[in-house]
């Protein structure tokens, strides 16, 4: 999901963070690309295609022109023992991008001990090798801070002086029905920095949107993703409000691990910017971005 909203949305976004994914509309609108291709990587990933795809979406200006992606930076991880998501799918990601991305803004982490999950420094969670719920393992790597530091720059060495934050939720239900996005879980979260919070502070902070894995939303493990995966410490050290939109399982339309909708579930337009999914987040940033202050997307 964080590729196809940075693709979409190349004019207002920077750059991605991609754990264990596909390229760029790699479904092409078929759950057999999407359980197949898209994650095992069992048939060649057609690259040059799917840029050419981009590039044609963009011509009709269902997608933002793809010049925006030129400067951008994007960082990558795969685990090594992940068995959910191939190698040959990530790095079939890494050559979409530095086909459209100066490649030295592109970087590429492999963790040859980490499974099918969100790398973290914290020494008490899930064994890195694990692809267990929450998806948060203990792999002695900030996966968070590398992430925001590849994307914003260096934060810094002040981490003991940052005062913490607040995580506020927010009702996600406006956005689902203004845009008729099905999916969305009835509320999300923001993490607003403390450095980032009241008289017009939020202006001086950068926005980052955090998509949580197939059944790694609230309806599976509460806030454990946000709490755990060291996007909070991260926000604080490098003056970030961070986003975390939810998506929940459902069976009409078919998404019974509460997946963001990376194949076509909601719809064709799922990966432009009439995807209903992808038009709610977009909603939710322009509030943000709009507001001068980030509490105002509270309840």
């Amino acid at each position: 999901m964080a590729v196809q909203f940075h693709v979409a949305h190349s004019a207002l976004v920077s750059g991605a963070g991609v754990l264990a994914a596909g390229p760029y509309y790699c479904a092409e609108n078929s759950l057999r690309h999407a359980l197949g291709r898209c994650m095992q990587g069992d048939e060649p990933i057609a690259v040059d295609q799917l840029v050419g795809i981009t590039s044609e979406l963009a011509l009709a200006g269902r997608i933002d022109p793809i010049a925006n992606l030129a400067n951008d930076r994007v960082w990558i991880f795969h685990g090594g023992a992940d068995a959910v998501v191939g190698r040959p799918v990530v790095d079939a990601l890494q050559a979409y991008y530095e086909l459209l991305v100066d490649a030295r803004g592109v970087q590429r982490t492999d963790l040859a001990a980490a499974g099918h999950t969100f790398p973290s420094a914290t020494g008490n969670l899930l064994d890195c090798g694990k692809t267990e719920t929450p998806f948060v393992g203990s792999c002695d790597f900030d996966g968070a801070r590398q992430l925001l530091e590849h994307l914003y720059g260096p934060f810094g060495t002040e981490d003991a002086g940052v005062r913490p934050g607040a995580l506020v939720q927010f009702a996600q239900s406006p956005y689902a029905q203004a845009t008729d996005a099905a999916g969305l879980d009835p509320h999300g979260w923001l993490y607003i920095p403390a450095a980032c919070s009241g008289n017009g502070a939020a202006g001086r902070c950068r926005l980052h949107v955090a998509f949580h894995g197939c059944k790694q939303g609230a309806s599976y493990v509460k806030d454990a993703f946000v709490q755990q995966s060291g996007y909070v410490a991260a926000a604080d050290a490098g003056r970030i409000v961070v986003l975390f939109p939810q998506v929940e399982p459902s069976f009409q339309p078919l998404n019974p691990n509460g997946c963001w909708d990376w194949w076509g579930y909601t719809g064709a337009e799922y990966a432009t910017q009439a995807g209903p999914q992808v038009a709610a987040v977009k909603a939710m940033v322009d509030d943000l971005m709009g507001s001068g202050d980030p509490v105002r997307a509270g309840p």
